[in-house]
């Protein structure tokens, strides 16, 4: 009985943060009430209050500055990420299934960006990744490949894609080395030459050879699964 009556309290406390989030009281790099302020509200004990931040920092809600307090986090994709990490680890999705989200998601990136425009800023960042992409083999290519991905999502602007799509291209990176690990040197060189034709196509405004290359991108990627 004690252990539900604990379970029920600390779900108490998150259900008051998420609806004080609903409600605008709290946003993002705000300080949430004191355990003790949270406590006195709610009519329980300041065990539960502590257990109930201490999971919202594990899923990456909360985070704690050391002698100021806590405050939700500017990282929300982290609890994303870390769903789809267990996930991945509980053998409940596969990397074949992340794949696809992926290989669908990136077409809707696509589409925004030409539906809002792609920002000059964007462009010449774009256009820095893909030139040193060229002369780049393991991790810097990976690395550079996951930068190109990330700005992209950016330049639709849009905050949830930014959050969700993060989230899912740090669990796509592993995908990613094995592709480029075990890639040949013809193999590399199309893997680089896809995204300057991405960006080639977003720049004249050719939404159907761009998502002819996107297409391209992920079947090399899927090859090597």
């Amino acid at each position: 009985m004690t252990k539900k009556g604990t379970t029920m309290e600390y779900q108490k406390v998150i259900d008051y943060i998420f609806q004080m989030i609903k409600e605008g009281r709290l946003i993002v790099g705000s300080k949430i009430p004191s355990e003790r302020d949270i406590a006195e509200k709610l009519g329980i004990g300041r065990n539960s209050t502590r257990e109930a931040i201490s999971i919202l920092r594990g899923m990456g809600l909360v985070e704690s500055k050391h002698g100021s307090g806590n405050y939700i986090s500017k990282d929300s994709g982290r609890t994303i990420r870390c769903i789809v990490s267990v996930m991945l680890s509980l053998g409940s999705i596969s990397m074949k299934d992340i794949m696809d989200y992926r290989r669908v998601m990136a077409r809707s990136v696509m589409e925004l960006i030409f539906k809002n425009g792609l920002d000059n800023e964007y462009k010449k960042r774009l256009e820095k990744i893909v030139d040193e992409m060229k002369s780049a083999s393991g991790n810097k290519l990976i690395t550079l490949d996951e930068e190109f991905h990330v700005t992209l999502i950016h330049a639709t602007k849009n905050p949830l894609f930014v959050s969700v799509m993060e989230a899912i291209a740090e669990v796509y990176h592993e995908s990613v080395e094995k592709v480029i690990g075990e890639s040949d040197g013809a193999a590399t060189m199309k893997f680089v030459m896809l995204h300057a034709k991405i960006l080639e196509s977003i720049v004249k405004k050719d939404e159907n050879a761009c998502l002819k290359y996107i297409t391209e991108h992920y079947d090399l990627a899927e090859s090597k699964l």
